[in-house]
């Protein structure tokens, strides 16, 4: 019997607008083009998006709710799949995927996109002593759970060279086993600039507003920033905790910047290219990244990005070459490369330059024809 090798990802629909459904999603479409693979994802319940024949979709009535939607699509998936086990090859694509699979195929492969452990010892600014007790509990089994799948595994592949490396240490693993498949910038979805951007005082912030993604931070800079000149804005599109999100518009009430910051909803790919296309320099003080698909899509547009130093960050920003790393927390220093780079135009046009030769280095397509080589 041919032996099938299954894609399995509860994200691949947007449940929310974050890396892991883009990075399934672009994977998983194109593996789809090569012999021998097949998908299960997560869809509603009543889903009349018609997909790829080789996709198999598992109607979840809990598709809204992400952790009752996670515990829904595990089990559905092993119904299904129980009898196979033995036979296939299984390729798992985030944690939510796997995690509350009792029984284990006895060949699989499956991705990091960030460390559970870094996660679980990693305190966020702002977080009350409850919601970070339940954080830590989590945590705690999903990387206990984590290390022994990536000991199981047949190979493991990282999305960025600095999270393999982590992963080899926090979980004590040969590190020939973990291989490097990067993300990709898809230019057909966010298609590359050429001519040079105007630069304005517009800031731009795409992602999760969370207290792992530390927004805050960034209200508390434009604070400073706009100390210095008022005509700063910043822009932020993203999927919200609500208490989190609360926290946020009360420190903007608070520093009177009410007209300074505009939030978005995420609604489609055409109005976040227009964002892009719109800002002139890319911000973000997450504290915590295996990689940021993010930061390749803005600076395919000619954005140069600052950013908090961090694991992911470093394989994608060139420091002082296509965008600044800044020490998290200070405020200060953040700010200063922001107004530097607005006094010196002549650098931020190279360095917009430089943003958009180094997403070049980043292509799905080459991505994905590595992983089929890894999995023949």
């Amino acid at each position: 019997m041919h032996k099938t090798i299954f894609l399995i990802s509860f994200e691949y629909f947007p449940i929310s607008q974050a890396g892991l459904a883009r990075h399934a999603k672009a994977m998983i479409d194109r593996l789809l083009k090569y012999r021998g693979f097949k998908a299960i994802i997560a869809v509603p319940k009543n889903n009349k998006i018609k997909l790829n024949k080789d996709i198999f979709t598992i109607p979840c009535v809990f598709f809204d709710n992400k952790y009752l939607c996670c515990l829904e699509f595990s089990l559905r998936v092993l119904f299904r799949l129980k009898g196979r086990f033995n036979l296939d090859s299984f390729v798992v694509f985030s944690p939510f995927s796997y995690f509350l699979l009792p029984i284990l195929p006895k060949e699989f492969y499956l991705f990091v996109h960030s460390n559970g452990k870094r996660a679980f010892f990693t305190n966020y600014p702002g977080e009350n002593i409850k919601d970070r007790l339940l954080r830590k509990l989590l945590y705690f089994f999903i990387y206990q759970w984590e290390m022994y799948l990536c000991k199981k595994a047949k190979k493991i592949f990282s999305v960025s060279q600095s999270l393999k490396d982590e992963t080899v240490y926090q979980y004590n693993l040969n590190k020939n086993k973990i291989i490097v498949i990067n993300n990709g910038l898809d230019t057909n979805i966010f298609r590359k600039r050429v001519e040079p951007k105007i630069l304005t005082k517009d800031l731009l912030y795409v992602g999760k507003i969370s207290y792992r993604k530390n927004v805050l931070d960034l209200i508390n800079i434009l604070k400073l920033l706009t100390g210095i000149d008022p005509q700063f804005k910043l822009h932020i599109m993203g999927t919200s905790d609500r208490g989190y999100l609360h926290k946020i518009k009360s420190k903007i009430t608070e520093y009177k910047l009410n007209d300074r910051v505009l939030f978005y909803n995420y609604t489609s790919d055409v109005e976040l290219n227009k964002l892009y296309e719109k800002c002139s320099l890319f911000v973000t003080t997450s504290l915590l990244e295996g990689f940021g698909l993010v930061l390749l899509e803005a600076m395919g547009k000619g954005m140069p990005v600052i950013a908090y130093d961090n694991l992911g960050f470093r394989d994608i920003i060139v420091n002082e070459t296509c965008g600044h790393l800044v020490k998290p927390f200070d405020y200060q220093g953040f700010v200063n490369k922001i107004i530097y780079l607005y006094k010196n135009k002549d650098l931020y046009k190279k360095m917009a330059e430089n943003a958009l030769k180094k997403v070049d280095n980043f292509s799905w397509d080459r991505s994905v024809s590595k992983l089929v080589k890894e999995l023949q």
